[in-house]
Formats: C-alpha cells, sequence, structure tokens
C-alpha cells in the first residue's frame, strides 16, 4: 500500500513503536506486515513508522469496556460436578 507521506510527518523507530506499545518488535513488525501500520523505508532494512499511522492505530484500537469486559455476576455460579449435578464447596 502506497500512501503519500507528509515531508512534516514525524518518524518512530520500530523500537519506539515496541516501547510505547510494550510489545516486542516482532508484533510491530506483523502490524506494519498486516497494514496496520504505515512504516518508511530508509536504507537497506531500516523502517520508521509514521506518527499519524501509530496514532491512528491506538484510535481505532480504544476498548469500550461494555464491549470487552463481559458483565459480572451478582450472585455467585453454582459450580457444576463432572456429571453436570450441583455440588457443594
Amino acid at each position: 500500500m502506497n500512501m503519500p507521506v507528509s515531508k512534516k510527518e514525524q518518524y518512530l523507530t520500530v523500537q519506539s513503536v515496541a516501547e510505547r506499545l510494550s510489545c516486542t518488535v516482532h508484533y510491530v513488525y506483523a502490524l506494519i506486515r498486516d497494514g496496520k501500520l504505515i512504516a518508511v523505508k530508509i536504507g537497506e532494512r531500516a523502517l520508521r513508522i509514521t506518527e499519524s499511522s501509530f496514532e491512528r492505530f491506538i484510535s481505532a484500537n480504544v476498548v469500550n469496556p461494555d464491549d470487552y469486559f463481559a458483565p459480572m455476576d451478582l450472585e455467585p455460579a453454582t459450580k457444576k460436578g463432572p456429571h453436570g449435578n450441583a455440588r457443594s464447596s
């Protein structure tokens, strides 16, 4: 995917993105490979991620707690034995 990149764009190293996300550089490379982060090649092997791409990635992956977390039961669930029978703790 070739997207125009502004000359005023700020760039981040793969390592700095990994640090910001508290993940591995391998995961950052996977995000680039999957097109979820836009990278610019600078030299033979070095890549830089655009700041705007990083910000879009963060915005697109914000978690809605109501969707992410299951509602908490107010009453404890009954534990079932191996045959589906209720058992006491």
